[in-house]
């Protein structure tokens, strides 16, 4: 059901928004799908189940962010939001793969380098999509 509402999400925001990106912008497709995928794979990973009450609040975010995202990647890149979101679901995949690795280094250093700089960047992408949307 998220999944769902974060691609209606993309699909929205790609019909209903101006070109947000120009190629001097210099971020770069696989960047913005492997930040959405990072943000749901986050969002996945705190919605387990595991007897404690979820941080709706954060998940919630995290969602936010990856439609962004993809939101922005699919303007940016003229690919059609199926595409984006095929790319990122797949990307995903990757993603949860490494946190489930038994290699912990390489789950630490992925929760390390790559979430904060995802984190960032959903972050102003969802700035960037409430400034085109007041605009």
């Amino acid at each position: 059901m998220k999944i769902k509402l974060a691609a209606t999400a993309v699909a929205l925001a790609a019909f209903s928004l101006p070109t947000l990106l120009s190629a001097d912008d210099g971020l770069k497709y696989e960047d913005l799908v492997h930040c959405a995928a990072t943000s749901l794979a986050v969002a996945q990973v705190l919605n387990i189940d595991d007897g404690t009450a979820k941080d709706t609040v954060t998940i919630g975010k995290m969602n936010d962010q990856a439609a962004a995202l993809m939101a922005i990647a699919s303007i940016g890149a003229k690919k059609d939001t199926d595409t984006v979101f095929a790319d990122t679901m797949k990307e995903k995949t990757a993603i949860i793969d490494i946190f489930g690795s038994s290699d912990k280094t390489k789950s630490s250093a992925f929760i390390q380098n790559e979430v904060p700089k995802c984190k960032t960047m959903g972050e102003a992408a969802v700035e960037v999509l409430a400034e085109k949307k007041a605009n």
